[in-house]
């Protein structure tokens, strides 16, 4: 059991969340998240990594040569519910690869949070990933007991699954079911939404590609996210030599994911190299603000809240609070500007107070912690 339960959980690892970004998890099957700035214990298992497909990259593909096992429905609920129970972990997410049948793996799946629900009367947080192509009443009962869905979109179009996953079809089996789910999600809205996967670095697609197809999907399918999986090449497929993608491209993705789902970015107003991608030296809103002087200086006394969040240095928390501190009188000092957050090295060359320049400070110490940048990462 608890070898099953191991293996199961390290595969784990192809799923993402975010724990990634904390360099290490708590065991093979237990995993750190990001909500609200505080990290959570997720237990995260495959129900089955026995796959009908043969994607070229997956751990999971029909032909590696590898161990394969599943668990009983009950089984698994019951480990989990132990874990709850004992406060080892603070919630479920729930995949697996898909056996014989879609729908039948997704029913089983769904059995196990019923259990859960019903039988433990656990109310706690489920994730439950929805296999491609299955049927919908289907999803409207997964739905009815998680409080997340999700879908592995896996790449951005046509070609691109073609070069890694040949069996699946795109528009059919991985677009069609994400609108079924988008759909579904707009008559009664999940508590935690819906979400996808896409993997970075896989086939050649470029960032430029993979951010437009993202904001087509948050403006077309209302998604809460969108997940920048790396590639990791793994033993005994046949991408098992080809080069992992670089923790620092994960980054920038999710940095620009947030210029485009909160700071009403255009994917077209983005900085990208002559191929295509995000440059990794910098982060994009600051090589935005370079690119842009004529946008610049803006007074922060005057700024409306869209010029205040293409500020480096400003978010959206400091912004409000900036627009609040305004209607009782002008902003006078910088101190101020600090006291609300304001990142005053990364803003001083784009801002005035008062008509007036700030004074260059010394340099402020920061490292970039990686999870602060994801909200509501669960």
């Amino acid at each position: 059991m608890q070898e099953k339960l191991n293996f199961l959980g390290e595969l784990g690892i192809f799923e993402v969340s975010d724990y990634i970004y904390q360099k290490e998890k708590f065991t093979s099957f237990i995993y750190p998240s990001v909500y609200k700035n505080r990290i959570v214990k997720l237990f995260k298992v495959l129900l089955s990594n026995n796959c009908k497909f043969n994607c070229l990259y997956c751990a999971n593909r029909r032909d590696r040569d590898c161990p394969r096992y599943s668990f009983n429905v009950k089984e698994l609920a019951e480990i989990f519910y132990s874990m709850w129970k004992k406060r080892l972990v603070n919630g479920l997410f729930l995949s697996s690869a898909i056996e014989k049948d879609n729908n039948e793996t997704q029913e089983k799946m769904i059995d196990l949070v019923e259990i859960l629900r019903k039988k433990y009367n656990y109310n706690g947080y489920i994730h439950l990933k929805i296999l491609p192509g299955v049927d919908e009443y289907l999803i409207k009962r997964g739905k009815n007991y998680a409080d997340r869905l999700s879908l592995n979109m896996e790449s951005v179009n046509s070609e691109y699954i073609r070069k890694i996953a040949k069996e699946k079809d795109f528009s059919k089996n991985l677009l069609l079911t994400l609108k079924k789910i988008s759909e579904l999600n707009k008559e009664n809205p999940l508590k935690n939404g819906i979400t996808t996967q896409i993997i970075v670095g896989s086939s050649e697609e470029k960032d430029k590609e993979i951010l437009s197809f993202s904001l087509y999907l948050y403006k077309n399918f209302n998604l809460s996210r969108v997940y920048y999986s790396g590639f990791i090449p793994v033993p005994k497929t046949p991408f098992e030599y080809k080069k992992p993608c670089s923790l620092k491209r994960q980054i920038r993705l999710y940095q620009a994911d947030i210029l485009i789902r909160k700071y009403k970015f255009l994917p077209s107003e983005l900085p990208f190299d002559r191929n295509g991608n995000l440059y990794l030296n910098k982060d994009p809103k600051i090589i935005w603000a370079e690119k842009n002087k004529n946008f610049f200086p803006i007074e922060i006394n005057k700024a409306n809240f869209y010029q205040l969040i293409r500020i480096p240095g400003i978010g959206i928390k400091s912004a409000k609070k900036i627009l609040e501190i305004r209607k009782d009188g002008k902003i006078k000092s910088e101190n101020i500007l600090k006291k609300i957050g304001v990142k005053l090295k990364k803003a001083m060359p784009y801002i005035l107070i008062d008509g007036k320049k700030i004074k260059e400070e010394k340099e402020e110490k920061e490292s970039e912690v990686y999870y602060t940048i994801f909200d509501e990462i669960i």
